[in-house]
């Protein structure tokens, strides 16, 4: 059986890996001009940037609580594909502020997903403090996915009136919130085996 220390070591390694790629992402995104054109979106992009920074904190310290010290390979890795993602960004820099809040919303529940293996780790592994950390970071998450969702169907539908493709219908987009929340909210998860 391996060390459960060293397991969750390599788990929190992997977070910050994870994190940082984000940080660097969330950066660009901040920097980017289109995105004054949306004051949500500007304000939302700026508190998930404040929220990735107080996790890589908090996670190097936790880190460092538990013996260890930050992968200069996953901080490589992480740096490589950071450059690979802003090569990316930067092809698609004609892309409308709904596709990277669409990006946006993919990338954090990719993390969100990783904390919910973090926690499950530690509390299997009866690491209370790294467990509490991990969902801690899950709620930071899902509060500002839930917030991506909220803003998506705004921003889409005035982005497609902008370009003549549709009329104003705000109306539209606050009903697609609305339909979406009862989407999640529906019902308890299906039961699978376990």
């Amino acid at each position: 059986m391996e060390n459960p220390s060293e397991l969750l070591r390599d788990h929190l390694r992997d977070m910050l890996a994870v994190e940082n790629e984000m940080h660097a992402a969330f950066r660009r995104q901040e920097k980017d001009g289109r995105l004054r054109a949306d004051d949500g979106a500007q304000r939302l992009v700026s508190c998930v940037e404040e929220t990735i920074d107080r996790h890589v904190k908090a996670l190097r310290k936790c880190l460092e609580d538990a013996g260890g010290k930050e992968s200069a390979l996953k901080m490589a890795l992480g740096s490589v594909l950071g450059a690979a993602a802003g090569v990316y960004d930067g092809m698609r820099s004609e892309d409308p502020i709904s596709r990277n809040l669409r990006d946006d919303y993919i990338a954090l529940s990719t993390a969100s997903v990783c904390y919910e293996m973090l926690h499950a780790t530690a509390l299997a592994a009866d690491r209370k403090a790294i467990a509490d950390l991990a969902l801690r970071h899950l709620q930071d998450y899902a509060q500002l996915v839930m917030s991506i969702g909220d803003l998506l169907p705004h921003s889409l539908v005035r982005e497609l009136f902008r370009e003549g493709k549709l009329p104003d219908n705000r109306e539209a987009a606050a009903r697609a919130v609305e339909n979406t929340r009862k989407a999640w909210a529906s019902g308890p998860a299906m039961t699978l085996a376990v």
